[in-house]
């Protein structure tokens, strides 16, 4: 999300935090001193990132009262992460033998298997659950 906000429209717009005709610095007439707080903690937050979600008691206390989404997560996660590293390995591998990949190699499909699955559970989770799932990169999501 920081990526597409550095990088999305409203960077376009320069030094803005707001689309000019909603920006809330102007119409709030707040003292320079006071704008140039507000913008500091602004690009803060946005450094932050997601960090800044624990803040807010709500969040907080939803990991808390219910972490077992979050332990699975993790879990799905890290396994991916341990595959892609077997796949990236084994291919690294392969390259260095001057040899072409190929679909016979075992270790191969057991990875791209692997991770297909967990592709599937968590996407099925994410459905399941009411989160929006159109057009998402899981791979990309998980390991970044």
């Amino acid at each position: 999300m920081r990526d597409w906000i550095y990088n999305g429209p409203l960077y376009l717009l320069g030094n803005y935090y707001m689309i000019p005709e909603r920006n809330l610095i102007v119409a709030s007439e707040l003292s320079n001193e006071q704008q140039l707080l507000w913008v500091r903690i602004i690009t803060d937050m946005m450094e932050e990132g997601p960090r800044l979600l624990l803040r807010l008691k709500t969040f907080r206390q939803a990991i808390i009262g219910y972490p077992e989404p979050l332990i699975w997560y993790s879990k799905m996660r890290t396994e991916m992460e341990m595959w892609m590293l077997e796949l990236y390995n084994r291919l690294m591998e392969i390259m260095d033998t001057n040899s072409m990949v190929d679909e016979t190699d075992t270790i191969v499909q057991t990875c791209r298997k692997r991770t297909t699955k967990i592709r599937r559970g968590v996407l099925w989770r994410m459905d399941l659950e009411g989160s929006t799932v159109n057009g998402i990169n899981i791979t990309e999501t998980m390991l970044s």
